[in-house]
């Protein structure tokens, strides 16, 4: 998964960014911050046919988003524009088989400190930084996160 999709293709990106200097630090804040990029997500993904998850841990976030190439392009490109976001690193990105997000227009997780055995079961036994994931492992990773995410909820994005 490393190269750009035709434009009629699906096509995956995978990424990872930290908090921007102006996300709140206040927990609760950051949820009301989190909760407003997830509303917004939701209206714009369904109108260009996106779907994809949010996995928010600690400062960072880690997103896949899938769709039509020019869609997912144009998102990212966004994002990196949001002052919310600072030092994306795309983890992979190119042609997907099938979507693997297919329920979310966007669901949105955040992993607390108890989570992580989530991240030992992965083997991520180190600190962890996103950045150092293969696009398989942070793939892997967000999976995961998505089947725990439907085990407890109702899909009604």
């Amino acid at each position: 998964m490393d190269r750009i999709s035709t434009r009629r293709g699906l096509h995956r990106l995978i990424y990872s960014s930290t908090f921007g200097p102006k996300f709140p630090l206040a927990e609760a804040e950051q949820d009301v911050e989190i909760d407003k990029i997830i509303r917004t997500a939701v209206r714009h993904n369904r109108e260009v046919g996106l779907t994809g998850l949010l996995l928010v841990y600690r400062r960072w976030f880690i997103q896949a988003l899938e769709g039509p190439a020019e869609a997912v392009m144009t998102t990212y490109n966004q994002i990196l524009l949001d002052s919310r976001h600072q030092g994306a690193v795309v983890l992979g990105a190119g042609p997907a088989p099938t979507r693997k997000f297919s329920k979310w227009a966007m669901c949105a997780r955040r992993l607390s400190e108890t989570d992580n055995d989530i991240l030992r079961a992965l083997d991520l036994k180190s600190a962890f930084d996103p950045r150092r994931l293969t696009a398989s492992q942070a793939l892997h990773l967000l999976t995961v996160v998505e089947n725990i995410q439907l085990r407890h909820t109702d899909v009604a994005e």
